[in-house]
């Protein structure tokens, strides 16, 4: 069944202008932040394929209500119904895909994959016109039928009629697809109510039981649990409408489950669509799911779909279960999406949260990560602009890993900075080739950690106070270890906390940093917290150019 290979958008809603091949990809996650345009693209292409012939339109849904400029919404599709390529269909119009480019062609030749070029135009009368076309014939209009039959659904929050067996639902193209033959009149259906007529609560309808099965088999896989579902008539409803026939469960419409799982369900039945193709359309897939459920759901749908599957999500529960191939991210005003590569994968895994993000700060580790939330709340008590409505995401980097995944984000567009010690040789060596890629570097002092460099940095009543929250924390294990490594300096005084040395300072700074004092985000946070608040009795130090450097970096976007 069909596949979307081009998308073009022209002129609706949020988006002016834009166009992706997706080629042959199966399974493809937008990620994006809010208002980018990931929901206009799912329902650019519910539109083009929407086997209705009277979808309405507005003004709003023209770009910027300027309804001078017609929308265009047009697909190229590939694995077509065999009966659409016949010649008193649009045989005449099948254009072709060279695999090797990715490049769509009017000249046919067999080694080549066909396709059809399906464009929606709605002018300022908001009439919706679809055709399709090609470089050799003038435009042929194409029915709603037609379109219908490359089995495109979306799932949304209005999904109520995919519980019901009425023509156009998921549920009648299943039943179609069991019967082996297009149903005229809806006769199975009419059937079943006629021989389920006066046993209503207590009996299935037999025609409908083997896709019911299916139904269930596939919630289950996909983490929701159905069991005992039967196909009978709505109370509020008893009539031979087709559309009055809907799942039950318990002798409750399924239409009155929960969002999450009435999603599920809708998903389930178009699972067993996309089995032997079609196409799935599933904005925020997160929605009403727990995140074990979101997880679970994301793996299943990549691992068994066999048609082709749009998502989007804000989850980084759904990005930790995919490849980072399936992943495509759009940007407010883009026009294309960018496709990540394998080689991001472990970037994905350890910072699936900083994908959502415009920028991204990288740091070396947890104590970093905490002194930078402590710097944000310190902006938020000062009036500034927080990192996330600057679009900016802190993220880990483990180490020397910093530069593969600072490389990783900036390869993907991202603006990219790293909060970093000195005192790593290998990422002490790259620093000019990662400022040469326009990355920012903010860092310590040669061969300085983060804690070394602040016991040298901060004022001595600030250095007194992490030192005694450190010791109630250690009690006298920390006594003998700052003890042990100021031996080279002489014998500790028994009030040394009241007396600023710098041989001190540089024994704090040691012990701290290989007794992992910090090693913690929120013990990260009590040292941001710490320094911040010494900020105004700093001097032109290096720390002090650390915050302030990092505050600056957020604030330039």
């Amino acid at each position: 069944m069909a596949k979307i290979h081009t998308l073009k958008i022209t002129n609706f809603r949020g988006i002016a202008n834009f166009e992706q091949v997706f080629g042959f990809s199966e399974f493809i996650c937008i990620i994006g932040r809010g208002d980018s345009g990931k929901s206009t693209i799912l329902e650019a292409i519910s539109y083009v394929l929407c086997g209705s012939w009277n979808l309405q339109f507005y003004d709003s849904d023209f770009h910027g209500c300027n309804v001078e400029t017609s929308i265009e919404i047009e697909v190229t599709v590939y694995d077509l119904p065999p009966r659409l390529l016949q010649e008193d269909k649009y045989g005449l119009y099948v254009r072709v895909i060279d695999e090797s480019t990715n490049q769509i062609h009017d000249n046919i030749e067999d080694s080549q994959r066909e396709c059809l070029t399906i464009r929606l135009t709605v002018e300022k009368d908001l009439e919706p016109k679809w055709c399709v076309v090609n470089g050799r014939q003038e435009p042929l209009e194409i029915k709603a039928s037609d379109r219908a039959c490359l089995e495109m659904f979306m799932v949304s929050d209005f999904i109520d009629r995919h519980f019901s067996w009425n023509q156009g639902s998921p549920l009648h193209s299943l039943l179609k697809k069991e019967s082996g033959k297009s149903i005229q009149g809806n006769e199975a259906i009419i059937e079943a109510l006629r021989e389920a007529k006066d046993k209503i609560d207590d009996s299935p309808f037999t025609q409908l039981s083997p896709i019911i099965t299916k139904i269930e088999n596939s919630a289950s896989m996909l983490g929701v649990e159905i069991t005992d579902i039967k196909t009978t008539i709505d109370s509020r409803d008893l009539t031979f409408k087709d559309g009055r026939v809907c799942l039950h469960q318990d002798g409750l419409p399924i239409r009155l489950k929960g969002k999450g799982s009435k999603r599920l369900i809708s998903i389930a039945i178009q699972s067993e669509l996309s089995q032997s193709g079609g196409i799935m359309l599933i904005d925020e897939i997160e929605q009403g799911l727990e995140p074990d459920r979101a997880q679970h759901l994301a793996k299943t749908l990549r691992d068994i779909n066999k048609g082709q599957i749009f998502i989007t999500t804000h989850s980084r529960d759904v990005l930790v279960e995919l490849s980072a191939e399936n992943l495509f991210k759009m940007a407010k005003n883009d026009t294309k999406l960018f496709q990540f590569d394998s080689t991001l994968q472990p970037v994905l895994r350890a910072n699936p949260e900083a994908f959502f993000a415009k920028r991204v700060l990288i740091c070396e580790g947890e104590t970093e990560v905490g002194i930078l939330r402590a710097l944000n709340t310190y902006r938020i008590s000062n009036g500034q602009d927080n990192a996330s409505i600057k679009g900016v995401r802190f993220a880990t980097g483990k180490g020397s890993n910093q530069i593969k995944y600072a490389e990783g984000f900036l390869k993907a567009g991202y603006q990219v900075s790293i909060f970093c010690d000195s005192d790593d040789e290998e990422v002490h060596q790259k620093k000019s080739e990662l400022r040469g890629k326009g990355i920012t570097i903010i860092d310590c002092e040669d061969n300085f950690s983060i804690e070394q460099q602040i016991f040298k940095d901060l004022p001595w009543d600030a250095v007194k106070g992490l030192v005694n929250h450190q010791i109630t924390l250690l009690g006298g294990s920390l006594m003998d270890s700052v003890k042990a490594r100021y031996q080279p300096f002489g014998t500790l005084e028994s009030n040394w906390l009241d007396i600023e040395n710098n041989d001190i300072r540089h024994v704090l700074g040691e012990t701290a940093k290989k007794k992992s004092w910090f090693k913690t985000i929120s013990l990260g946070e009590l040292l941001g917290t710490t320094c911040c608040d010494s900020l105004i009795n700093m001097g032109d130090n290096r720390l002090k150019q650390q915050l302030e450097g990092m505050s600056n970096w957020i604030d330039n976007d």
